[in-house]
């Protein structure tokens, strides 16, 4: 190779590095944008609810100056948050529970078990995840008004529940198909039972995608407004969603104030994404791949 080649070749490749430099750069730049009009939002809920009406009138943009808890004292004064949380965190963990129970241990026999009917059951569960579960809400209202179930603790319950499994059961049996049986053939050799092989040997193994069946539904059932809105329409059974709309209508002038109720309704889905986020991409990678 010649002096002039070599030359050649050395300038091309550092042009080449500065491009692909360059290129890097601008590709970060761009992600950093798109980061930041997304997590933006959140701050400008945080720093105005550090704010009283004042300042928010001078200016919606400005850091709180100096910052004050006025919005939260206001709102944290009432029994009615209180008494939202306290709902929201109810249907939330009891269905979760119910939930996860329930569709794991119907995953496990329709993904272990052969039996007549089992392609219905499975295909049924499958359908459920087709339906609108909105073009359920006036039929469930109509049914739950006549067995008097409106208005409860229990009204959500079963809904929530129930919406929630054809997906829970997809995931998990997709999962579970992937799963040796020699595990649970040793596991029978040495006498373990049925119950002792779910409990402790196949529910350790789903823990990945238990958690992602456990933070898609929490969010989905902690936002949820429609049924919570129509099943139980009295103050004392409303959830954070349907006191966000009452608290907003009797706070309309007060801005501060509804957007520190809007902060205090969405960061129990904040901290959850943050702390868990790895577990979730960890659970649908797990299910994507080996499914």
């Amino acid at each position: 190779m010649t002096r002039t080649n070599r030359i050649n070749e050395n300038g091309y490749s550092v042009f080449y590095r500065i491009r692909i430099g360059v290129l890097k750069v601008l590709i970060n730049l761009i992600l950093y944008f798109l980061c930041l009009t997304y997590i933006f939002p959140f701050l400008w809920l945080f720093y105005n609810s550090l704010k009283d009406r004042k300042q928010f009138s001078v200016s919606v943009f400005a850091l709180p100056n100096p910052p004050t808890l006025y919005a939260y004292k206001h709102i944290f004064s009432s029994p009615d948050v209180y008494r939202a949380i306290f709902n929201s965190v109810y249907n939330t963990l009891i269905s979760l529970v119910l939930i996860v129970s329930i569709s794991f241990v119907l995953a496990y026999f329709l993904s272990r078990y052969h039996f007549k009917g089992r392609r219905l059951i499975y295909g049924f569960f499958l359908v459920g995840m087709m339906i609108p579960i909105h073009a359920l809400l006036i039929p469930l209202y109509i049914e739950w008004n006549s067995l008097n179930m409106t208005n409860s603790y229990f009204a959500l319950l079963p809904a929530y529940v129930t919406f929630a499994l054809p997906m829970a059961i997809y995931l998990y049996d997709s999962y579970m198909k992937t799963v040796p049986r020699s595990i649970e053939e040793a596991a029978f050799v040495d006498g373990a039972s049925v119950n002792y092989i779910m409990t402790h040997i196949m529910f350790p193994i789903c823990r990945p995608i238990t958690s992602t069946v456990l933070i898609l539904n929490f969010m989905s059932l902690w936002n949820e407004f429609s049924f919570a809105l129509v099943l139980n329409s009295k103050a004392q059974f409303r959830t954070i969603p349907v006191w966000l709309t009452t608290f907003q209508g009797q706070y309309s002038g007060n801005m501060p104030v509804r957007i520190t109720a809007m902060l205090i309704g969405s960061l129990p889905i904040i901290i959850m994404y943050i702390f868990f986020r790895e577990k979730m991409m960890e659970g649908m990678a797990a299910g994507a791949v080996k499914g």
